[in-house]
């Protein structure tokens, strides 16, 4: 295991939460789908380093468009109530 962070770490992640969504309802939209990984991340308040210079920091509801992390958990839960 090793740290690792930025895009090419969290588009992966986000795509898998994605793909869960659309194994179990086919029928949700790549719109609706977008929607729920958008809304049901967790908010997160914290100021982040960017560019790996320590002294270059910005809080990550400034750089992310969401503010979210992503949470499939709260996606499921989600998607559940959209699919219906």
């Amino acid at each position: 295991y090793e740290y690792l962070q930025g895009t090419s770490m969290a588009s992966p992640e986000v795509a898998g939460v994605a793909a869960m969504i659309r194994s179990y309802y086919p029928s949700l939209s790549a719109e609706q789908v977008k929607q729920i990984l958008m809304d049901s991340g967790l908010s997160l308040n914290a100021k982040v380093v960017l560019g790996g210079d320590a002294t270059n920091t910005d809080s990550f509801s400034n750089i992310s468009k969401s503010g979210k992390m992503v949470n499939m958990y709260n996606a499921l839960i989600m998607a559940d109530k959209m699919a219906q």
